[in-house]
């Protein structure tokens, strides 16, 4: 039985043989396409189609991860390229302002030959709501002593009231201590500038010991008298906002805006020396 079988797998295979190598010979005599190699083609055409995606997928892919990082390359390159424009900007700006500084000094100078200037920058503000007090960033290595008037092209900022070799205090003119000989310009009436508690907050100063008739009016401008040789003379202090009377009634005292801004000046010009004049 075994025997009979194994006889009839043998033919089988050597059935299967001879028409397998018919089929080579008759493909080959006759050009056409091998039917065996039409199945072996529509079995293996379906892997040849997942591997077609693959590689097509794999190859997407790489090309994304390439253009990816040439976009991060170029991104950076442009975000330097911003910065350091942005860094001439500044530096124009910072060029324009020290322009500007030197011009506003210069005119001074020329209205004020005897004038000895040191420019300095405000580095601090005193805290809390008013600021009455400056820190410059030049001390007594630049020449800077206690009592010299500081000031803008605008006018009057203060004056140095302590003094440290690479820093200074400035007292403002809205600030309790400061007082300063005054004139009204336009009729040249006497009086004192001085920081007064109530106005301070609002960012003003009071214009004392006007007498009852002195001819005043609003937006009257004040310069300094030079009276007593601590400030220079015809240095511009500020406008005349109101005018009341005294609670004495013997008087009137006008209230006064700074022509600086103290709550934002930057820049300053320190007088170190100026002749003095009555």
């Amino acid at each position: 039985m075994r025997k009979f079988f194994t006889s009839k797998f043998l033919a089988v295979l050597i059935i299967i043989a001879v028409i397998c190598l018919g089929l080579a010979i008759y493909s080959g005599a006759s050009g056409g396409g091998s039917p065996i190699s039409g199945v072996v083609g529509t079995v293996l055409s379906p892997l040849q189609k997942g591997v077609s995606f693959v590689t097509g997928k794999v190859s997407s892919m790489y090309g994304y991860l390439f253009e990816y990082q040439a976009l991060e390359e170029e991104n950076a390159d442009l975000k330097k390229q911003v910065r350091e424009m942005e860094q001439k900007v500044r530096d124009a700006d910072l060029a324009l302002d020290e322009n500007d500084r030197l011009r506003a000094l210069l005119g001074i100078k020329e209205r004020n030959r005897d004038f000895v200037f040191e420019i300095s920058e405000v580095i601090a503000r005193s805290p809390g709501d008013w600021a009455t007090t400056i820190t410059l960033d030049k001390g007594s290595k630049a020449g800077i002593e206690e009592g010299d008037c500081v000031i803008t092209e605008d006018g009057m900022v203060g004056y140095v009231s302590s003094v440290a070799p690479t820093s200074s205090e400035v007292t403002t003119v809205i600030d309790t201590d400061m007082q300063a000989g005054a004139l009204i310009t336009r009729t040249r009436d006497i009086a004192i500038a001085e920081g007064n508690y109530e106005l301070m907050a609002e960012g003003f100063l009071k214009l004392s010991y006007l007498k009852k008739d002195a001819d005043i009016v609003i937006g009257d401008t004040v310069e300094t008298s030079g009276r007593g040789g601590i400030f220079p003379k015809g240095i511009m202090i500020g406008t005349v906002e109101r005018i009341i009377p005294e609670e004495h009634g013997i008087s009137n005292y006008a209230v006064l805006r700074p022509f600086v801004d103290i709550e934002t000046v930057s820049h300053v010009f320190v007088i170190k020396s100026f002749d003095i004049t009555e």
